[in-house]
């Protein structure tokens, strides 16, 4: 959900909220206050007859008056007669129609009035507007008074929202298409709200700390490539020379090809090293159409000897040709290769590769026993199936990130007795 969303859902959640307790309280203050004035003008009216009572000749003439709308009566004072005023609520059916009556809501005052020195007593009434017809007013008023309400919250945010919030989208636009690898910085321009400015800033120093520390680390590649392969090959030369040299004990031999192997197996880490930091590091960014099955099946032809010699049985099943991948074909030919080479290295003689090429997916099998190390750490660097098979431990973890560069899958999983490695393309 979008921040604007958010804001937008909470504010209306809190207007409904005050909406909803708002109009019970906003029914009772305009209910006492309805009733406050009734009560006033009964009050009032009472005064006005107080006055009025030395017009009436005698009680016969005093108890037979009658108001307008009949709804004020005088009449002689008895035990039910209370000694002050008391005002009350009184429901009397009314008729509207013939043979339809119903119940209307009065305020009603009884009181004793003093006629010639005599009590008499007062009933009076006002009548009252039915608290379900107030109630529905109220309710009406206030779900108009939500219903504007959030109407406006919406077309504010959109209006208010898309301007406020144009300078974010324009940085997260250019923030995007910003690539590390390139020369050309960020620019983001200044804005006028504080935020935005402060963020825009931020953002202008990490990429270019970020550029600085990839031309570091890409310096440090090529250097390292250089500096590096040519003292390991000195080394290993000055081995070969040693070795040739009479006369050559056999303990003096031995520790020659274990010297040798040694730097053998360091001269391809080096370059197992470099490589995968030259993919981390983006610098294989030329892309070509590239015929994968033409490519699998030179591999294949590439590692017939080693297949050969081992004794193991190997079979090439699916497309021919295709699909046409795009990609950079020195990356794709090291994954496919590193598939290869792991799948030989780790089969034991007599076993069985398969390999199957499908428009999006290309799966090797190999027999062999279930892994020693748990499934989810093989592709980590310097993980290897057994301590003895020559590698270093980091063709399936460039393999690995070389399908991640291109977007591609690759994944694991051990049954029917087989190492299964699918890469899905698509």
């Amino acid at each position: 959900m979008k921040l604007l969303d958010r804001t937008l859902r909470t504010y209306l959640v809190y207007s409904g909220v005050v909406i909803l307790i708002s109009t019970p309280v906003f029914y009772g203050v305009i209910e006492k206050l309805f009733i406050d004035d009734v009560d006033e003008a009964l009050l009032l009216r009472k005064q006005t007859i107080q006055q009025q009572l030395g017009r009436f000749t005698n009680e016969q003439v005093l108890f037979s008056w009658r108001d307008l709308e009949n709804n004020t009566i005088l009449r002689p004072v008895d035990g039910q007669t209370p000694a002050q005023d008391s005002i009350y609520n009184a429901v009397y059916t009314e008729q509207v129609a013939p043979n339809i009556t119903e119940p209307e809501p009065f305020r009603e005052l009884s009181t004793r009035l003093i006629y010639r020195s005599h009590p008499v007593h007062l009933i009076t009434r006002i009548s009252l507007v039915e608290r379900e017809d107030l109630l529905q007013a109220v309710v009406l008023t206030q779900a108009g008074l939500l219903t504007l309400l959030l109407v406006g919250f919406l077309l504010l945010n959109r209006r208010i929202a898309r301007r406020l919030w144009k300078p974010f989208y324009v940085t997260l636009g250019k923030l995007r298409q910003f690539e590390v690898d390139r020369n050309e910085p960020l620019h983001l321009s200044s804005s006028d709200i504080v935020e935005f400015d402060v963020l825009n800033q931020t953002l202008r120093g990490l990429t270019s700390r970020s550029h600085q520390t990839y031309l570091g680390q890409k310096e440090f590649t090529e250097h390292a490539a250089h500096e590096m392969q040519t003292p390991l090959a000195i080394f290993q030369a000055k081995l070969e020379r040693l070795s040739q040299t009479q006369p050559l004990t056999n303990e003096q031999a031995d520790l020659l090809g274990s010297l040798n192997g040694v730097t053998v197996r360091l001269s391809r880490l080096n370059k197992s090293l470099l490589l995968l930091a030259r993919i981390e590091n983006h610098l294989y960014g030329q892309t070509e159409s590239v015929n994968a099955a033409i490519l699998l099946d030179y591999l294949l032809n590439q590692s017939a000897e080693s297949v050969e010699a081992k004794g193991i049985g190997l079979v090439r099943t699916g497309m021919k040709d295709g699909p046409i991948l795009q990609t950079n074909r020195s990356l794709l030919e090291i994954l496919l290769a590193n598939l290869l080479t792991n799948a030989i290295r780790y089969t034991s003689p007599g076993g069985q590769i398969t390999v199957d090429l499908q428009p999006q997916v290309l799966s090797v099998a190999n027999t062999g026993e279930p892994l020693a190390i748990p499934p989810d750490k093989l592709f980590a660097r310097f993980q290897k199936g057994e301590a003895q098979t020559g590698g270093v431990g980091l063709g399936l973890a460039i393999a690995k990130k070389v399908a991640d560069i291109n977007g591609y899958s690759l994944s694991y999983r051990y049954e029917a007795s087989q190492h299964l490695f699918l890469l899905t393309m698509g």
